[in-house]
């Protein structure tokens, strides 16, 4: 299932998703060096194009894919960005095409090992494939029981579907596929929510759109349910409170 092709959780996306991405681009631009824009760069699994419209930082022609036509109708910046739909593991671009492709959050639905060949037919020489994720750890500052909350009580409630986690980021495997991976970097996003904000994240998650999907629930039930649940966390409906993410990168570098 794909679970965010359908209209309503496209929509919930545009509106719910923490705008983390400046941050770790500007990892990536101080990491990589990088003085200059490179010429061409593409966001797979792009959503709808808070990654990809990062990339204007460092990048003159940017290209964003996603699998959903409903999380590319709400993309960001049309007029400067190239969107296309495509599958991750079947791009429609030429061979060595990029300076750069970055996967935000998305790597773990793929058949990762033909996007990694993939991967390498769009890149040229020496150029680089950067994977990120800025993954919910459950840490609100300041309060410890939120770490609790999570595991305990809102995923027993609406478990995560599967994904592909077990995949072995090894050179021994990538070098097969003419990468190799150079660095790995973990850091945090720090993210200032209200409860109302908070729970229209929650909405924009796989598990949530899984249990609407498959007719367990629906969004109202879900946003009523959040709404009681969340209340011990903010005092009322203005508090805000601070919620870290993990943010990793991985930088693959094309071998030849």
């Amino acid at each position: 299932m794909n679970y965010f092709n359908p209209r309503t959780a496209a929509e919930r996306y545009s509106k719910g998703r923490p705008d983390f991405h400046p941050n770790t681009i500007k990892h990536i631009k101080d990491y990589l060096h990088l003085d200059k824009k490179l010429d061409d760069a593409l966001d797979i699994a792009c959503g709808t194009g808070l990654s990809t419209k990062a990339l204007l930082e460092i990048a003159t022609n940017v290209y964003g894919t996603d699998i959903s036509q409903e999380m590319l109708n709400f993309a960001l910046q049309p007029d400067k960005i190239h969107y296309s739909i495509a599958p991750a593991e079947q791009q429609p671009f030429a061979d060595n095409s990029f300076d750069l492709i970055t996967v935000s959050s998305g790597v773990h639905w793929f058949d990762i090992d033909q996007f990694l060949i993939e991967a390498n037919r769009l890149l040229r020489s020496k150029s680089w494939l950067v994977l990120y994720e800025n993954h919910f750890i459950s840490e609100m500052l300041g309060n410890s029981n939120f770490s609790n909350w999570i595991p305990n009580v809102y995923l027993k409630k609406y478990p995560s579907p599967p994904r592909n986690h077990a995949y072995s980021w090894t050179n021994e495997n990538l070098n097969a596929k003419n990468f190799y991976l150079v660095k790995e970097e973990t850091f945090k996003n720090a993210i200032v929510f209200n409860k109302k904000q908070l729970a229209l994240y929650f909405t924009t998650q796989s598990n949530i759109i899984a249990a609407v999907e498959n007719h367990e629930t629906t969004y109202d039930q879900v946003e009523n349910w959040l709404d009681q649940a969340l209340a011990p966390f903010f005092d009322n409906d203005e508090t805000t409170q601070t919620i870290n993410y993990g943010n990793w990168i991985k930088y693959i570098q094309r071998i030849d």
